[in-house]
């Protein structure tokens, strides 16, 4: 520096140091900056849970029909909002609670059968399981065959899925015991259906009155429809 003046080559240099890097612009640009997740996925999960078992409740209480989805966000104390965030509709909703009953019923057999090789204790257990479940969902299960009445598509395509969820363990339960020469030939699907009926109605008469008891319907489909399919 001299005579207060400072050089060219001085201020040429401080320039160059001073110019922005374009690489590194770039770099910070393209870095997101992520706000952190309200809830973690297990959280997410839990509260799609917390939302189906409330509405077991409410639609067990109210019916599909008379059921807002109001009810079951107030029952819960969260807003509508966060309803929607997990499901679109009253309908989906209700279609997952029937999917929920379904994977009860069908959860509790497999871990109560894991171990059970013999065949009439198999259905047995089969039969307590539905016994012990129908209790609790036989309303939602009579909403909806309910709604098969109405023009909608959706009930009859639902209960077809429900039914077929429930009777195929049995079907192959079945078949193994045709091949293993168990019990007669017999068509395992048409069997299966008859039993799965035989045991639904058996459930409807047990919920009426106190006339009879579970082992009371035990004996009573063992002996009269089962035992009679033994070889």
């Amino acid at each position: 520096k001299k005579g207060g003046r400072v050089p060219v080559s001085f201020l040429q240099k401080q320039l160059a140091n001073d110019k922005p890097d374009p690489a590194a612009s770039l770099e910070k640009e393209n870095t997101p900056v992520f706000d952190k997740p309200s809830a973690t996925i297990r959280e997410r999960n839990e509260k799609y849970r917390m939302i189906i078992r409330k509405a077991i409740e409410v639609f067990s209480k109210n019916g599909y029909h008379k059921t807002k989805i109001a009810d079951i966000t107030s029952a819960l104390k969260i807003s509508t909002g966060t309803f929607y965030i997990y499901f679109s509709n009253k309908r989906e909703l209700f279609i997952e609670v029937i999917d929920e009953v379904f994977r009860t019923i069908v959860g509790e057999a497999a871990v109560a059968l894991k171990e059970e090789t013999d065949f009439l204790e198999r259905m047995r257990i089969r039969g307590h399981i539905f016994y012990s479940n129908y209790a609790k969902y036989q309303e939602l299960l009579t909403q909806l065959r309910a709604e098969m009445t109405r023009e909608s598509v959706w009930p009859a395509e639902k209960i077809k899925a429900v039914y077929h969820g429930l009777t195929l363990p049995v079907i192959r339960d079945i078949q193994a015991a045709i091949n293993a020469g168990v019990i007669k030939p017999v068509d395992p699907d048409l069997t299966a259906y008859a039993l799965t009926g035989q045991i639904e109605i058996m459930s409807l008469r047990l919920s009426m009155d106190d006339k009879y008891t579970i082992h009371d319907v035990d004996k009573f489909l063992i002996e009269g429809f089962i035992r009679p399919m033994l070889v």
